[in-house]
């Protein structure tokens, strides 16, 4: 199964940029390959969202679970519905250098026709940048 990590510094303190990151509401302007993010249930430490991002001209959607430990400033999510037949993953923040290193880990398995085994490295490239696009996005909203 697929596994695509990336870690941005961002020059802010972990538990600002923690809160920006669970604020999904404030966090979707930020995000240039997410087409929609619509939170369907908050319940503090727990969320439930539904995500339509676009790949190569085609749309992703996922239904996203969160997990938020706000003592360890660290999230866990996973897909149970959508397009991917798996999606799970972590974020950490963690104190580096006066400010705050994300590293987001994520698991995947999207078996989709059009992106038969063949393609599987383009995929792995897009989520890779997918992910970098994420952190980026994070970066711009805290130093916002």
């Amino acid at each position: 199964m697929p596994h695509v990590q990336s870690e941005i510094f961002i020059p802010k303190p972990p538990a600002y940029v923690y809160a920006c990151a669970k604020d999904l509401v404030g966090l979707k302007p930020y995000l240039k390959d997410v087409q929609s993010l619509q939170v369907l249930e908050d319940h503090g430490n727990r969320s439930k969202s539904e995500w339509v991002a676009v790949a190569m001209g085609k749309k992703v959607h996922w239904i996203e679970e969160e997990e938020w430990f706000d003592a360890e400033l660290r999230n866990r999510f996973t897909s149970p519905e959508g397009d991917f037949d798996k999606y799970e993953g972590t974020w950490v923040f963690e104190e580096a250098d006066g400010g705050t290193r994300v590293r987001l880990e994520l698991e995947y398995e999207l078996n989709i026709p059009i992106f038969g085994g063949l393609l599987q490295k383009l995929v792995l490239k897009l989520m890779k940048e997918n992910c970098d696009g994420l952190l980026a996005g994070l970066k711009e909203r805290a130093m916002a």
